[in-house]
């Protein structure tokens, strides 16, 4: 199990939720071996295998924003989100499942960092982004390699010159 996880979520089918894949995609390859990158449209206690032995953890994911237009690239640690509780299992946040992975013994990552990209239409099934959400995919690899960097021993941390323009060619 690699220590580091960059972990993009979203669903390809459903246009702009898609965007953390996208980003996760053009990061692969762009790694040195302590760094696993992953994309999933997983959500809930089904994250929790990727979390288990993991020191630190990039989750790419998107949001919606009141007003898209103006709207930027968040950036956050797991702590400030906050725990959001729920009675259901299939609805759980990072937050819960740090504390089911607690309590079940489990080690959860030291250090979990959330990007979360400013979405206007993440439910119209389609496999195209709106333009203006595509246009950020480039911006929040660039961020998402930064932070990855800052995690890595200086002497393996890799060139920002290595990201893929063209993810297409690769996927999750």
């Amino acid at each position: 199990m690699t220590p580091i996880l960059v972990l993009g979520l979203g669903n390809d089918m459903l246009k702009d939720d898609a965007v953390g894949i996208r980003v996760a995609e053009q990061l692969m390859g762009s790694f040195p071996p302590e760094v696993e990158v992953r994309c999933t449209s997983s959500f809930g206690l089904a994250l929790l295998d990727e979390l288990i032995d993991r020191e630190k953890v990039l989750v790419i994911d998107s949001y919606v924003p009141e007003e898209f237009v103006g709207s930027e690239i968040q950036e956050c640690n797991l702590d400030a989100v906050g725990e959001a509780k729920t009675a259901s299992p299939h609805f759980v946040g990072l937050g819960e499942i740090r504390e089911i992975m607690r309590k079940l013994g489990l080690t959860f990552p030291h250090e979990v960092r959330i990007l979360a990209i400013p979405v206007s239409d993440p439910t119209t099934f389609s496999y195209e982004m709106t333009p203006a959400v595509a246009a950020l995919v480039n911006e929040a690899a660039a961020r998402a390699a930064r932070i990855v960097e800052a995690w890595l021993p200086p002497d393996v941390a890799p060139p920002f010159s290595r990201l893929r323009k063209n993810p297409a060619s690769m996927s999750c």
